[in-house]
């Protein structure tokens, strides 16, 4: 069964309707009660609730019983359900908070109750008073007791939850990119199949050349608040060059819409017209939008020829490119999916040129997707704690050690990341694991060992082996990484 590839040149209408449907589009009655964790929003709304909830409920109870608001000496003590829900759902300080008011309530809305029992609790069971109501003790005692026992509940698993919904944005950034890669690797073959000689440069040579120019350039002089769009000419000159571009200008991101002054440019220059009507649709749309694909009328309201978003592996944008002019016979789907295929590529290079340099440089031998995720991986252990870890196969230089080392190779776990080493009398195998921790590396290395002796009938010490292995930190993790390079090469 076929597949087909998602088309970038989709309608206005039906991009809106998968918009509509997708589950992170959520209403905005949604995003009212349930805003990101950690927003000045979110806290305002915790503590409304939790207010708003503890005071509705005595309130309820103080139409059904105007003399026992809250219901205390009633067989079950109803009124604390509400403090445990939200100590369950915001965590233990919303549910004492909750409480507190709880106790507040008992001195206002109980008449002949002494103040003064709530700083004695010993004299106010040693001593009840005939004119006042006697503290409830256990009412109150109990219910704190299992408030803070179910906020602690609370308190672990929504720290368990923020981790990992962590973990699972990092393996949908993963598979982003992974999925355009499959894009990339399927529109290179069909470009081996058709003829090239009209086109100057392939999509391999574009994407090479795209590549080191975002590890390359140095961080130009950006403005506050603007993307640094290192390498912009090269990267227009390049997709100039590769789809027939003539006039063309690259505005970086900043604050939510296109700069107004051009980070590079193809040909003669213009000014942005930010409302035009192809301009406000590919800002909308946040995909590739031309002349064929917008209205008759509103093609004809426009002056450009096609306008690309430059959105990165984050579904977050970067820059904008605008094309006034190309080739009649230019303007074709291959074309413009190359020109899309291009921005793509050129946007997830400026999010990672950063974090890449420093890996690239220290170690030039490094493999680029090696460099890349250990730079995320570093990255998601900053924000969030989750572990990843680092194991090095160190072989010797006997004959046999030549096969251990290409089966270890082609024994990779899909997530995994490897750089295989072999420009000296030792070869090496470092293996990236990502979401791992110290257990994850016993169970590799034990996996591995069980591969070799069910094949070859050795293990790490017959067939010595070196085992190196560390844990991904935060804290210079480019010396961290040479130093276990350098405890590999020091083996005898």
């Amino acid at each position: 069964m076929n597949t087909r590839a998602p088309d970038p040149f989709a309608p206005r209408s039906r991009f809106r309707r998968r918009q509509a449907q997708s589950v992170g589009a959520g209403s905005w009655w949604a995003r009212l009660i349930a805003p990101p964790r950690g927003s000045m929003r979110r806290r305002a709304i915790t503590s409304f609730e939790s207010v708003l909830a503890t005071l509705l409920a005595i309130g309820l109870c103080w139409l059904f019983r105007p003399h026992n608001p809250l219901l205390i000496h009633v067989g079950f003590v109803w009124i604390w359900s509400v403090p445990i829900v939200l100590a369950l759902r915001y965590g233990s300080i919303a549910g004492t908070f909750s409480g507190l008011i709880l106790l507040g309530a008992w001195y206002v809305l109980y008449p002949g109750a002494d103040p003064s029992s709530l700083g004695s609790i010993a004299h106010a069971l040693s001593e009840p008073r005939m004119e006042a109501q006697p503290f409830p003790v256990g009412f109150f005692f109990g219910g704190f007791a299992f408030t803070l026992l179910c906020g602690q509940f609370g308190d672990v698993w929504i720290t368990r939850l923020g981790q990992a919904r962590m973990a699972n944005d990092y393996l949908a950034e993963r598979l982003s990119i992974l999925t355009r890669n499959q894009f990339l690797l399927r529109l290179s073959h069909e470009r081996l199949e058709q003829d090239l000689l009209g086109r100057p440069a392939t999509l391999r040579d574009s994407l090479a050349r795209m590549r080191a120019v975002t590890l390359t350039q140095e961080p130009s002089n950006a403005q506050l608040g603007v993307v640094d769009l290192r390498g912009a000419q090269q990267f227009l000159d390049t997709a100039a060059q590769a789809c027939q571009l003539e006039g063309a200008r690259l505005y970086a991101w900043r604050d939510g819409h296109p700069h107004h002054e051009a980070a590079a440019w193809i040909g003669t220059t213009f000014e942005l017209d930010a409302d035009d009507p192809l301009v406000r649709e590919a800002l909308e749309v946040r995909t590739l939008v031309h002349i064929e694909s917008a209205s008759q009328q509103k093609a004809a309201q426009s002056r450009y020829i096609a306008c690309v978003p430059l959105i990165d592996a984050l579904k977050q944008p970067v820059g904008l490119l605008v094309i006034e002019r190309m080739p009649f016979l230019a303007l074709t789907r291959d074309n413009l999916q190359f020109l899309l295929v291009l921005c793509n590529y050129y946007a997830d290079g400026v999010q990672h040129a950063d974090v890449t340099r420093d890996m690239l440089q220290a170690f030039p031998d490094c493999p680029y997707d090696f460099a890349l995720d250990y730079a995320r991986l570093v990255h998601l252990y900053r924000d969030t704690q989750v572990r990843s870890s680092l194991v090095a196969l160190v072989f010797d230089e006997r004959t046999a050690s030549t096969t251990w080392y290409d089966h270890v190779l082609r024994t990779r776990r899909a997530l995994d990341v490897q750089w295989a080493r072999n420009n000296g009398p030792q070869r090496a195998i470092l293996t990236l694991m990502p979401l791992s921790g110290e257990g994850s590396i016993d169970g590799y290395l034990l996996r591995i060992e069980d591969n070799l002796r069910a094949q070859y009938g050795v293990d790490f010490e017959s067939a010595r082996i070196a085992v190196h292995a560390m844990l991904i930190a935060d804290a210079d993790p480019v010396n961290e990484l040479r130093r276990l390079l350098e405890r590999c090469d020091a083996r005898a």
